[in-house]
């Protein structure tokens, strides 16, 4: 009987290598319920490009596997075995089917690292072979990280052609796609997708990195608002929209062509209706308008770091402002339509976290244990920030305090504030303690 299940057990593993090997548009794999063999014939399934393999057999295929693979290949040094001389290609019929049924072992997958390595597997079939592991394990770390492994080795490549570049990235994402509809809040899938476009930017190819930004940070946008408790996705949507600030003048005017809509007047129409009541100005929307970007930020940001020489860039100051008050506008929606929501507050803590900075980095300040300290510009006082400690001084917070900026959110903030708690919504209370202990506001709320 035992040798009978052990050939049995070697057909399953042979006939897995052969579907492997010969078909190479497989893009699934799974283990099809099955409690036992009532048709007398292979447990391993192949249809419509997919390979699938019948429950029954699996504790079987993997135990035989996995002690194998242990007792021969991955033997610890102090351990008392004869040495053999096996081949790879066993090697890798063992390692494909382990590794397939339970990938979680990572000493496995630093096996197919050593065979790569010595260019006994191709790295474009190991993407293929991670990719139908990821299609059953869409939250397996391991796989991910074998993914981006490989990926780093290609990427190393100077040489590699744009389109090369360009079918890798779309591949990826459509797999990250795939994970993230199987199971939500995979961080996993977000977290690989955050580390592909961090790798791009290295690339010294002509891809067009700006592009692929503006393309992700659409997609985020959307999954968003439909995935409202995706806290994942959020976070990657987060690191979209940093990246956001920084765009060209062409992909800006690309961006602001494909939002359709126009962000000036998001902003625009926000500030005219959040304007303090016991300041003089008088700026209708059609006034503010006109205003440049330069007239508009010393509008809300009055007052400026005298002590710093360096020029201020008004242009991307307002592009920064006007893409995170449009964030924030989407968010207001979001809170009103999908109540109690508690990953939509998160990212509204988020929002005006930025908001906050643009305002000290503008002013020159940082917050240091709770208190607004004033921060030596690293380009103007290089020197003396390499001789010694600057001594900390105290800011007096009423030029922040007094800005326009300021008081239109904190003006927006308490209205939505009121409006949810009114709505019975929790998460207003709990958003303005966050406001005055958190970001230390309490003085002023």
């Amino acid at each position: 009987m035992e040798e009978d299940k052990f050939a049995l057990v070697e057909k399953i593993i042979k006939d897995v290598h052969n579907v492997l090997s010969k078909i190479a548009e497989l893009y699934a794999f799974d283990v099809v319920p099955m409690d036992n063999n009532f048709q007398n014939k292979s447990p391993v399934l192949h249809m419509e490009n997919c390979l699938g393999l019948e429950s029954w057999c699996v504790k079987h295929v993997y135990m035989y596997c996995y002690t194998e693979l242990m007792d021969k290949y991955c033997m610890k040094p102090n351990r008392k075995s004869r040495k053999l001389a096996f081949g790879c290609e066993r090697l890798i019929k063992l390692l494909n089917v382990t590794l397939l049924l339970k990938p979680e072992n990572n000493s496995l997958w630093n096996k197919r690292r050593e065979l790569v390595l010595q260019a006994l597997l191709d790295k474009t079939v190991e993407l293929h072979f991670s990719r139908l592991v990821l299609s059953r394990k869409p939250k397996c770390n391991e796989a991910y990280a074998y993914r981006r492994w490989v990926l780093d080795s290609i990427l190393q490549d100077d040489t590699l052609p744009v389109h090369n570049i360009e079918s890798l990235v779309n591949d990826e994402i459509v797999i990250c796609n795939l994970a993230s509809d199987k199971c939500p809040n995979n961080y996993h899938s977000w977290n690989h997708r955050t580390w592909l476009l961090n790798r791009l930017t290295r690339v010294k190819s002509n891809f067009d990195i700006d592009s692929l930004f503006i393309k992700e940070y659409h997609f985020s946008e959307k999954w968003t608002s439909k995935h409202v408790s995706d806290f994942s996705c959020f976070h990657y949507y987060q690191f979209c929209l940093k990246n956001i600030y920084s765009l060209s003048d062409e992909s800006w005017k690309i961006l602001q062509s494909s939002l359709n809509i126009n962000l000036r007047k998001v902003l625009v129409k926000l500030l005219a209706t959040n304007f303090p009541k016991d300041l003089t100005i008088q700026a209708s929307e059609e006034n503010l308008l006109s205003y440049s970007e330069e007239n508009l930020m010393k509008l809300l940001l009055a007052y400026a770091n005298k002590n710093c020489k360096c020029v201020v860039d008004y242009v991307q100051l307002c592009r920064k402002v006007e893409i995170l008050f449009h964030s924030l506008v989407l968010n207001d929606e979001l809170i009103r339509f999908y109540k109690h929501h508690e990953t939509l507050w998160y990212h509204r803590r988020f929002i005006l976290h930025e908001m906050l900075m643009v305002m000290y980095d503008h002013f020159g300040l940082v917050r240091c244990k709770g208190a607004l300290v004033k921060k030596s510009c690293k380009v103007c006082y290089f020197e003396e920030l390499r001789q010694k400690q600057p001594k900390i001084v105290r800011y007096d917070s009423n030029h922040i305090y007094s800005s326009v900026f300021f008081n239109v959110i904190l003006t927006h903030e308490k209205k939505i504030i009121d409006e949810r708690r009114t709505d019975g919504d929790n998460f207003a209370d709990r958003h303005e303690k966050y406001l005055k202990f958190v970001e230390a506001l309490n003085s002023v709320i």
